[in-house]
Formats: structure tokens, sequence, C-alpha cells
């Protein structure tokens, strides 16, 4: 069968920043104790922030690096704030699509950010499995579905986009197309598979009508 190429999402680019410093001031200043007591988990925090800015499309490391630093900021949340108020640092990300820079101090905006990169690795991996083999398939087939997901978790969580790709209209469009994507190839296994005809043309019509709504999407999210 033959396989038609499947899209994935670019990442997101970022600035370094330092997380030592303010953190190390707003513990002195604000509890009174030695920062320099947790300079080494500061350090943890700053070398995974520096990591994540160099992960791949399509590594698996790259996405567990994602995954690590995103947990560090989950943590981070509970224990401290992080703010234009309080520990102030300025997040700098360049939208996905226009490559336009948008700076915050918001945590949820870094937050945001990471769980976007997190997707577009997803998607990247997915598409650039070799779908003539059954592993493949299955691999491409759940991180489409995964990819979805977190899309699906960055419009539940993040109401307030300061930068275009990150906007309600433009993930929804996302999600439609990695869940298109996800029932084409669940078709193209059921292909294989030499399925019933009438199961194949049901599966394709939920993938067009899927493709339809990611197209739908689209359309709405330029004009």
């Amino acid at each position: 069968m033959a396989q038609s190429p499947m899209i994935s999402v670019p990442l997101k680019a970022t600035n370094e920043i330092d997380w030592v410093e303010p953190l190390k001031r707003y513990i002195r200043d604000t509890y009174g104790d030695d920062p320099e007591r947790y300079a080494e988990e500061c350090a943890t925090l700053n070398r995974l922030r520096q990591d994540v800015r160099g992960a791949g499309k399509d590594s698996t490391s790259g996405r567990d690096m994602l995954y690590r630093y995103y947990g560090q900021l989950e943590l981070l949340d509970l224990r401290f704030p992080v703010d234009e108020q309080h520990i102030k640092i300025s997040f700098t990300w360049f939208d996905a699509f226009t490559h336009k820079s948008t700076a915050q101090y918001s945590l949820a905006f870094e937050k945001a950010s990471i769980i976007f990169n997190i997707s577009a690795v997803l998607s990247c991996h997915a598409a650039a499995q070799d779908r003539g083999e059954e592993s493949a398939l299955k691999t491409a087939y759940h991180n489409f579905q995964a990819s979805a997901g977190m899309f699906t978790y960055i419009n539940e969580n993040f109401l307030h986009a300061p930068s275009s790709d990150l906007s309600r209209e433009t993930v929804k469009a996302l999600i439609h197309v990695m869940l298109a994507q996800a029932q084409e190839v669940f078709l193209e296994k059921q292909v294989a598979d030499k399925k019933k005809p009438a199961l194949l043309a049901k599966l394709a019509s939920q993938a067009g009508y899927l493709y339809s709504q990611a197209l739908e999407g689209v359309q709405e999210n330029v004009t």
C-alpha cells in the first residue's frame, strides 16, 4: 500500500535564560536562607533548560529531556512564585510557524511552550516512521495519538495564549491533524491485515471526516 507523507509540527525555539541567580536571590531575600545550600539544584534546573534548547525533533532523548524539564517546572510551580513581581525571569520563545518572538515573565508560558515542543517531537517521531513495518505503524499511531493528547492538554490548561501557535484555534487545528493522521495509520494497519471492505470503508470515512475538521481549522486560522 502506498504511504502518504505525514505532517509533523515544527518546534518552538527559545533564547537562553538563567535560573540560578533569580532563584538564589529569592531564597536569600524571602527566607533569609543561604542560597548556596541549593546551588546544585539550581544548577541542575539550569542545565535542563539549556538541554531542551537543543532537543532534536525526532530524538527520543530530546523528548525525555523535555519531559524531565517540564516535571521540574511543575515542582517549581508548587514552591516558588515565578512572575513579574517575585522571581522575575523573561522567557522568550519564537512562534513555531511565524518565528515571531514573544517574551513573558509567566511560568505558565514556559510550561505551555515546553508541552508544545513535546507534542511537536512526538509528531516528528511519528511522521519519520517507515510504515511498511508493523512495529513502525504502531509507533506512528501511538505517537500521533500522544501528540494530540498533549496539544489537548495545552487547550485545557493554558487559556491565555501570548503567541499565535499557542492560541486555542491553532492548537485545535493541530489536534485534528494529529488525530486524522493517527486514524489514517490505523487504516493502513487494517488494510495490511486484509480486514473486511465494510470495516475499511468505515475507517476511511472516519479518517476523511477528521481531515476535513483539520482543514476547516487551518482555513479558519489563516483567514
